[in-house]
């Protein structure tokens, strides 16, 4: 089985090409934490529940070094993020929660330095997060091992946004949970 798993993971990662400018470990925390900051005054100041709806696919890009998740230069919202992904070619689905190896794989690539998202495919808004560098952890929501993730939750949102919590904490129930990989 670990041979199957890792040739699996080998595969992945040679068929994935990768920006060649991908930030630091410590770069990747400082930008993090910077945008959750700005993110969070964004919030604190918003006048609208359409304010700051672009900070998922900005932390997305910066956190990954990528110059993706744009229109017409600037980044895109947050619920467009689906849609722009699944538009093209350079997101790949993993697949869907709650099935362990697309939870293991997701947050290895991540490790390994792939840009990984998760996307909730039934919300009418399609919320997106930000899988982040980490270790798996039981949730006993879900019944499985879970990867470490930032969500920056729409202004209109009574939730707090974080960053270097499981994706259970984003997401009560892993039901239309698909994570998917910048190739």
């Amino acid at each position: 089985m670990n041979f199957i798993k890792s040739t699996f993971l080998l595969f992945l990662i040679l068929s994935f090409t990768q920006c060649a400018d991908v930030p630091t470990d410590e770069e990747k925390k400082i930008a993090i934490e910077t945008i959750l900051e700005e993110y969070n005054e964004c919030k604190a100041n918003a006048e609208s529940n359409h304010d700051c709806k672009s900070f998922v696919a900005r932390a997305i890009c910066e956190y990954n070094g990528l110059d993706d998740l744009k229109k017409y230069g600037e980044y895109i919202e947050y619920n467009e993020i689906y849609d722009f992904i699944t538009a093209g070619n350079s997101w790949k689905s993993l697949g869907f929660a709650p099935d362990q190896k697309v939870l293991t794989d997701a947050q290895e690539l991540v490790n390994e330095g792939y840009a990984v998202i998760a996307v909730n495919t039934e919300d009418k808004h399609k919320f997106s997060v930000l899988i982040v560098k980490g270790e798996l952890a039981k949730s006993s929501k879900w019944g499985v091992e879970v990867p470490t993730c930032a969500a920056f939750f729409p202004a209109s949102s009574k939730l707090s946004s974080f960053i270097n919590k499981t994706i259970n904490y984003a997401w009560s129930s892993p039901k239309g949970v698909e994570f998917f990989v910048k190739r």
